[in-house]
């Protein structure tokens, strides 16, 4: 399935199905999309506390459909992620979505809905953070992706600084699936989470000690299919490296370590700090889409059109 095309001076949907944010959230994602070239709106909902939610499980799935069903809307983002989509997901009715297949921009805890709506629906979607889309390389790949239609080709050698770490050589072709590895965790023995077997998996993290990083890798090995996986994409795991949680570092492996660990046996390309996650300058990448992962020649392509 496709999404709706985006173009400039269209309307989108700010909302918030996870966590609460503030007016000055607001404001700022306002800025952003207006700079972007598109017309941000938003519902009465968008400033409701629940605790630590945006508003109870019904007020934030009701401002989702409401966004969906909208048809002056072509596309919605996601303000902020924080936790909350989990308790949404066997309460969201799919076909609403499948009607409306408008492209939904998030990250974070966002990863749960988006691979939700992969996985029920096959509807793509954009795996970024908005407060990224105010550096010039993040607007770049999103104004090329969605107004341009253009099949991206993101380059290690030019476009990233640092460049990313080679861990497996190889090249792969699959579709695109992954996002935060608590999210991707949380969503193991539920019926929303989709094979891992011929895809590309990609995955990030934040503020989470190696050891736990260890035991959510390990759990993924056990319970699902990812050592079938086409390729592997490491992101960011910021603030997750040792030197954040231990006094002394032989107390702790390293982040290389675990990795070298869990993916020396790995029978495909794995790349490591690729840029996404909880960074401020990221690439944008489309859940869902077909790619084509080359470590060799240090590219990462799409090869199948996310819009209409």
């Amino acid at each position: 399935m496709k999404a709706i095309s985006i173009k400039p001076g269209d309307k989108v949907a700010l909302v918030t199905p996870a966590g609460p944010i503030n007016t000055a959230r607001l404001s700022q994602a306002v800025q952003i999309v207006e700079n972007l070239g598109l017309k941000p709106v938003w519902g009465d909902k968008i400033h409701k506390h629940y605790g630590y939610l945006a508003g109870s499980d019904e007020e934030r799935l009701e401002e989702l459909i409401e966004a969906y069903q909208n048809p002056s809307i072509k596309g919605i983002f996601a303000v902020r992620g924080g936790y909350g989509t989990l308790r949404l997901l066997d309460k969201i009715p799919f076909e609403i979505i499948e009607e409306n297949p408008k492209i939904l921009l998030g990250f974070s805890d966002i990863t749960a809905l988006q691979i939700a709506i992969y996985k029920k629906i096959k509807l793509p979607s954009l795996h970024t953070n908005l407060s990224s889309l105010e550096h010039k390389y993040t607007q770049e790949i999103f104004k090329q992706l969605v107004f341009e239609k253009k099949r991206i080709n993101l380059d290690f050698n030019t476009d990233f600084t640092p460049r990313p770490t080679i861990i497996n050589s190889g090249e792969a072709k699959g579709i695109l699936i992954g996002g935060n590895l608590t999210l991707v965790t949380s969503l193991i023995g539920t019926r929303f989470l989709p094979k891992f077997k011929g895809k590309i998996v990609f995955l990030e993290e934040i503020n989470e000690p190696p050891y736990k990083i260890d035991r959510m890798l390990t759990q993924l090995f056990l319970a699902t299919d990812i050592e079938q996986a086409a390729g592997i994409i490491l992101g960011i795991f910021n603030k997750c490296n040792r030197e954040n949680f231990y006094k002394k570092p032989e107390e702790s492996l390293s982040l290389k370590e675990i990795f070298l660990e869990k993916f020396r046996s790995f029978n495909g390309p794995v790349i490591g700090g690729f840029p996404l996650g909880h960074i401020n300058k990221m690439s944008i990448l489309p859940i869902g889409a077909r790619i084509h992962l080359n470590t060799e020649h240090q590219h990462l392509k799409l090869i199948s059109k996310i819009f209409e």
